[in-house]
């Protein structure tokens, strides 16, 4: 077997620990919320804080990978992924929970993405869309598997012990997985997945020459892309952050909110895979615009949904589209600036879409103190998804 599939496999492990706990907020929402009191706005802010410091430490943890390598740089990030998790069973006052999500956990989330996005891309030349999207799928498969877990744990031992034996649980999936990457093929003496000439040509971009984040932040287009691809997250991670509350709010009860929780990480993993085939058809800009545009129709259809049945098929759907989507800030950043310095690239990438994205959960908030309801926060998220669709079409070499 090629090696490169076993690497596609730890980076699977290593998404599904880190964003299916990180994400299992959702669930935690409204137990903080009535014992605590605190307002929406303040709690989401916490998250909003959290995607902000996420997308630094990831700029952090990309330099890191390509100068240390990816295997010491993710498993200091499991550690202090699962030590924060862990320390979430001891928050009493609001800024534990800032400090938490914005400061250890942050960290350690930072070292989820850009490392292993990086490590994939140099793996692979051909079918490079498909294998960053089967590696990027613990991005949806985690909430699939973590979300039950998560909300067993929490009626069987309460939200605080839960928040512990969460993080012992991830921070070690991410440690033991992070000791199988290697940082590129050569050292290991092999060549990358379909390095012929074909493939070499069909893989190249204009941007393949830029080396460093200096040479990213003198290019223009750099910064139009982090733009169009942060607007999808805004809009995103509203959906992330709200859907169980949302469900709460419709007069569901926690299992069914799980439910849909879980059938929305399934439809993640299915969109990751199915797109990222795609991907490899029609290239990454096209493969973006069809799931961001899908998402936004879906988007309100789940807000103005209102039958389980409905709401469950909607989830699902909408988990294929915004998953799939969400796999394509990696291929599109790879297409228009090549794999030098990948992990730097994607370090930065995040940082700016991080910092974009950390307005949907603040703002959402703030809407549902303002309505009472998350429908209106909904439809901005499908606006805003819109827009994003709009400005891609200007995302050109």
């Amino acid at each position: 077997m090629f090696y490169g599939w076993i690497i596609v496999a730890a980076c699977l492990v290593i998404g599904a620990s880190g964003y299916g706990t990180y994400f299992s907020f959702t669930l935690f929402y409204e137990h903080l919320a009535a014992e605590f009191g605190w307002s929406r706005t303040a709690i989401s802010g916490a998250m909003s804080l959290g995607l902000i410091a996420y997308g630094l430490f990831a700029l952090i943890m990309g330099w890191c990978a390509d100068r240390f390598g990816p295997r010491p740089t993710v498993v200091v990030g499991g550690i202090l992924f699962g030590v924060g998790t862990a320390l979430g069973g001891a928050v009493s006052e609001i800024w534990h929970l800032y400090a938490l999500y914005g400061g250890v956990m942050a960290a350690g989330m930072g070292a989820v993405w850009s490392p292993l996005v990086s490590v994939v891309s140099r793996w692979f030349e051909a079918r490079r869309g498909l294998a960053i999207g089967v590696a990027t799928l613990g991005g949806g498969s985690g909430v699939f598997f973590m979300a039950p877990l998560a909300e067993l744990l929490i009626a069987q031992l309460g939200w605080r012990e839960a928040y512990l034996w969460l993080g012992v649980f991830s921070g070690g999936f991410i440690v033991v997985s992070a000791l199988f990457l290697v940082r590129d093929p050569r050292e290991i003496g092999v060549l990358p997945y379909g390095s012929g000439a074909v493939a070499r040509v069909r893989t190249a971009s204009p941007g393949a020459t830029l080396t460093g984040i200096g040479h990213f932040a003198r290019d223009g287009l750099f910064w139009w892309m982090s733009l169009v691809l942060g607007l999808w997250w805004f809009a995103g991670a509203i959906i992330y952050v709200h859907i169980a509350p949302f469900m709460l709010q419709k007069g569901f009860d926690a299992g069914a909110a799980a439910l849909v929780v879980t059938l929305f990480g399934a439809g993640n993993c299915f969109g990751r895979i199915g797109m990222g085939a795609v991907c490899d058809k029609i290239g990454a800009l096209h493969t973006y615009r069809l799931g961001v545009g899908l998402s936004a129709l879906l988007m309100s259809a789940f807000a103005f949904a209102d039958g389980a049945a409905s709401l469950n098929a909607l989830s699902f759907v909408l988990g294929a589209f915004v998953g799939g989507s969400s796999t394509q800030i990696s291929t599109v950043s790879v297409a228009l600036f090549g794999t030098k310095s990948a992990g730097a690239l994607m370090g930065a990438v995040l940082a700016l879409v991080g910092i974009v994205g950390a307005g949907g959960p603040l703002v959402s908030g703030m809407i549902y103190d303002a309505t009472q309801s998350y429908a209106p926060a909904f439809h901005v998220g499908a606006a805003v998804f819109l827009l994003s669709l709009a400005l891609s079409f200007s995302l050109r070499r």
